[in-house]
């Protein structure tokens, strides 16, 4: 790379991190490991050592990204949740792709098409989130007996939480519409029935139909535990409580689960120049610092368009914690001392700088944060003992 500003991925970590989770969790029959987004900002050179850990499916949203996924190994199934369209069938075919079917209608689509050759998909249930998938039990009937005899296998059926349940009712809620939904087929007859993502994972106990589970930010680190609610998140905790104790169908709740998961993701750069400024001289575009006295500043290698916003507040040099006091396209100025030199390497997540933490500030899921990192920003991937770049 010619500009030192790089997100180091060490698979190693992930690898290790799949093992922990099936270590315990060991119920589930299928780990799929979600990586869609490029593997949720982390490259999708990953999923070798994802299914080195213990994965044994792969989720994608798109057709586009199950064949790139395709680079890196040919022969794990691959399930696409996103919608693909019906000319595009035979491509899913060829590439091992496992389809979604997202609604009756899509159904209705693919008992029309013609295509070559056996087709796997799963069946999308909505049951809350009211974004795709079948919302009537009887149509829901209709295309699992409508599948039989056909070039369709339906391998699976799924759905997708809108809440994790800890401070609501909701969650309870859909899991009742699934069983609901689900009332007029035999599930077992079903090879694979997974409902629960990271969160749902650690926090609720296994299903007995459910033979699968969705992999996301815990493969990657994060939402392994949830602290004791306080404040107004305290009284919500409790009036669900209540409502079990009164007779509601209310899912008891794990709140002492804690994975020890590893965070494989680190943000560097490096500092490019230094500039020794005066009391009242400013920093930035709009003067957005103006110096209470004599300052060093350190411009470095990095800014908004490789993905950092104004919630990234300090960097780590030499060990050591330093402001950063302005925000540029291509670079940040970090309020330094005479310790910090030239070339100096930046840490802008890592050593104690927490990502869930910017994530939290900014009020933005620990998803977006993590795939806020741009493609203008090479991966170096640490597998084994190798280092390997890639640019994206």
């Amino acid at each position: 790379m010619y500009r030192k500003t790089y997100l180091e991925v060490n698979e190693n970590y992930l690898r290790e991190n799949v093992k922990n989770i099936i270590f315990n969790y060991p119920k589930y029959k299928y780990y799929f490991g979600v990586v869609k987004a490029n593997a949720y900002g982390h490259g999708e050179h990953v999923v070798n050592a994802l299914i080195e850990g213990g994965i044994n499916y792969l989720a994608v949203s798109s057709l586009d990204e199950a064949i790139s996924i395709r680079n890196y190994n040919k022969d794990i199934p691959i399930l696409c949740f996103g919608y693909i369209k019906i000319e595009d069938i035979d491509i899913a075919i060829k590439n091992k792709v496992t389809i979604s079917i997202i609604s009756y209608e899509y159904y209705k689509e693919l008992l029309d098409a013609k295509f070559k050759g056996e087709l796997k998909a799963h069946l999308k249930v909505n049951t809350g989130m009211n974004r795709v998938g079948v919302s009537s039990k009887e149509e829901i009937k209709e295309i699992v007996e409508g599948l039989k005899d056909t070039n369709i296998i339906l391998e699976g059926i799924y759905t997708h939480y809108a809440t994790t349940g800890v401070l609501d009712a909701y969650w309870d809620k859909q899991t009742n519409t699934f069983e609901e939904l689900t009332s007029l087929i035999n599930l077992s007859e079903i090879p694979i029935v997974h409902l629960y993502s990271s969160l749902s994972l650690v926090k609720h106990d296994k299903l007995k139909y459910a033979n699968g589970v969705r992999l996301g930010v815990v493969m990657y680190g994060y939402s392994s535990s949830v602290k004791e609610p306080v404040g107004i998140r305290k009284k919500l905790f409790e009036a669900k409580k209540y409502l079990k104790t009164n007779g509601t169908k209310i899912s008891d709740i794990h709140m002492s689960n804690e994975l020890k998961l590893k965070k494989a993701y680190n943000l560097y750069s490096e500092v490019i120049a230094i500039n020794y400024i005066n009391e009242g001289d400013a920093v930035g575009y709009k003067a957005s610092f103006v110096a209470d006295k004599p300052s060093f500043i350190a411009t470095v290698a990095i800014g908004h368009a490789d993905g950092i916003t104004k919630y990234y507040e300090y960097v780590k040099i030499n060990g050591n914690l330093y402001k950063i006091v302005a925000l540029c396209m291509d670079s940040i100025m970090v309020l330094i001392d005479d310790k910090v030199k030239v070339g100096d390497k930046v840490t802008l997540l890592g050593e104690g700088i927490s990502l869930a933490k910017i994530a939290n500030e900014s009020e933005i899921s620990i998803h977006q944060s993590l795939v806020s990192i741009t493609n203008r920003v090479p991966r170096v991937h640490i597998y084994n003992d190798e280092e390997i770049e890639i640019k994206y």
